[in-house]
């Protein structure tokens, strides 16, 4: 991520950091001047880009999913990259069990610990989601996950009758269990289908392709004045994470725990963060999905091969898993 904005908050900044919008005239003339500026701002740009059809706000959200649908086709949605989890966890478990048993011991396989809460999403790839994605919601939601404290790692699991063992015999199994642990270097990776990586490169390369537009460009570049009169002095969507990320800790960085009396003023400044990038980003995400529309569909035509191979190599990757399930039953 790119670095915080500067430690030397203006006044509209440090409105924005108390959760609280400009009252009054002078927000009214800020409103205005933003309304203003979005309006001529689109006159310029829609002038520049005559050619491209223009999209309606339902037509534009309808390429947008098409796109991420796109994406979790190549990358996975995520289940399928859970499958491919769940095989390696049990690919590591598997070794220790039957270790331990060459040692006189019975050993449970440790539980998987699932990666994804319902109603997951996968991200696009941050170095150009600011464009092509409507807004940050997804990754500014998502803040309050990763500034929380790490969990405390399980206990190694045992089997039940290492209750009944003597103290000499638990220690032993202990002892047994970090013996028989293969090392890190020997670890199975998750093995995704290889040719997910090849696609995921010109899936990038497509993106890229649309973010670098000259008229994408010119409109990203109203996105930082436009945040600065709602109160954001950032320039990306990486310096606005930045500054969401620093209101959930406090001032020695240590995360906000859910009852402290400040978590109710992060929640404000994300929500208000994720409004106002909204409304700075509609005039470049807009343009970018009247792009996107010709890129997806021959995306899709030039690669229907390798897309046919992808589906079937997720789908064996998913019944290889559920089979890795049942030995965790």
């Amino acid at each position: 991520m790119t670095a915080h904005p500067s430690p030397e908050p203006s006044r509209a900044r440090r409105r924005a950091l108390s959760g609280r919008r400009p009252a009054g005239r002078r927000g009214n003339r800020a409103d205005a001047a933003i309304a203003a500026g979005l309006a001529v701002f689109a006159l310029v740009t829609c002038a520049a880009a005559a050619h491209r059809p223009s999209l309606s706000r339902d037509e534009a959200t309808a390429v947008a999913a098409d796109l991420r649908a796109l994406y979790e086709r190549i990358q996975g949605t995520p289940a399928q990259r859970t499958a491919a989890l769940v095989i390696a966890h049990v690919a590591r478990e598997e070794p220790v069990r039957e270790c331990m048993k060459s040692s006189g011991f019975k050993y449970t396989l440790a539980p998987f610990a699932e990666p994804f809460t319902d109603g997951s999403r996968l991200l696009l790839p941050t170095e150009v989601s600011a464009v092509v994605d409507p807004g940050a919601q997804d990754a500014l939601t998502l803040i309050p996950q990763t500034v929380a404290e790490e969990p405390v790692a399980a206990e190694r699991p045992r089997d039940p009758s290492y209750k009944r063992l003597s103290a000499a015999k638990k220690r032993l199994y202990d002892d047994s269990v970090l013996m028989c642990e293969p090392p890190i270097e020997g670890q199975p990776e998750v093995g995704t289908p290889a040719v997910s990586g090849d696609l995921d490169a010109e899936f990038l390369d497509m993106l890229r392709r649309i973010g670098g537009d000259l008229d994408i460009a010119s409109r990203m570049e109203f996105y930082s004045s436009c945040m600065g009169k709602l109160g954001y002095r950032v320039h990306t969507v990486g310096e606005l994470y930045a500054a969401v990320s620093a209101k959930f800790a406090d001032d020695q960085g240590v995360p906000l725990r859910p009852e402290s009396s400040l978590m109710p003023h992060a929640q404000a400044y994300q929500q208000d963060a994720v409004k106002a990038d909204a409304t700075c980003r509609t005039p470049a995400w807009s343009g970018a999905m009247s792009l996107a529309q010709g890129e997806l569909a021959a995306f899709t035509e030039d690669h229907a091969d390798q897309l046919a191979e992808l589906d079937a190599a997720w789908a064996a990757l998913e019944a290889r898993a559920t089979e890795a399930r049942a030995k965790l039953a």
